[in-house]
């Protein structure tokens, strides 16, 4: 559940402002997994903030998938389309790349995608959000793509508003133990962090072992003061 802040509360950090956009997107267009990111000025993506997707997906696709990827901020920006679904990306490159890309998202059982990206005025690519659907809840229809099409704007508006970037405490930290560090902040428990970042218990109890070593504390409660306070 994402929280409501009000108007006197601190600036969102990159995580909690990739969760808004999309707890915003996933409640009027369905989708299993979700990823919202930034763009750098090489229209590559970084900074990730994932929703539901495993790590061991997200490091696959970091290592050995991203280059055949046909949503890929590049790709995007040469269609000339804030929003591109994954048929029409595969459209636009050559058969292996999509027999290549087709194959990871079957073994991961992603039936469909759509990528909004989001542009500064000077109409840059900034930010995305990558939305992925199972075959539980099928392909992205006609009228749903023209929904993310009219929410596209407010995407743009959340990329471009100031928000706090990570300080030293947090920079010292992996990806994964950032995650679970927010989530510790906005007190879940570690049934809820393994539900949300889908571990298993044992996974998230050697994360929280580790966190607790590396920052210098002993219990959760220290750990949010000392990253967080």
């Amino acid at each position: 559940m994402i929280s409501t802040h009000s108007l006197n509360s601190p600036l969102p950090n990159a995580h909690e402002l990739g969760q808004r956009c999309i707890g915003a997107f996933t409640r009027v267009v369905p989708a299993t997994l979700c990823a919202f990111y930034r763009i750098d000025a090489q229209l590559q993506a970084e900074h990730f903030s994932l929703y539901h997707m495993s790590q061991q997906m997200h490091e696959a696709y970091l290592q050995r998938y991203r280059h055949y990827d046909p949503l890929r901020p590049r790709n995007c920006v040469a269609a000339g389309r804030p929003v591109l679904s994954l048929h029409m990306g595969m459209a636009q490159q050559g058969r292996h790349e999509t027999e290549v890309y087709q194959g990871f998202l079957q073994r991961h059982g992603v039936r469909d995608v759509v990528e909004i990206l989001a542009c500064n005025a000077s109409g840059s690519p900034i930010a995305g959000l990558s939305l992925l659907r199972d075959a539980s809840l099928g392909p992205f229809r006609p009228d749903e793509l023209n929904t993310l099409q009219a929410l596209q704007g407010l995407l743009e508006i959340a990329a471009q508003a100031p928000y706090s970037r990570h300080d030293e405490r947090l920079e010292a930290l992996t990806p994964r133990e950032r995650q679970i560090a927010w989530l510790l902040r906005d007190g879940a428990c570690n049934k809820t962090i393994a539900q949300q970042l889908a571990l298993g218990l044992p996974t998230v109890k050697t994360h929280l072992i580790n966190l607790f070593r590396k920052v210098g504390v002993n219990n959760r409660t220290e750990l949010v003061s000392a990253l967080f306070l």
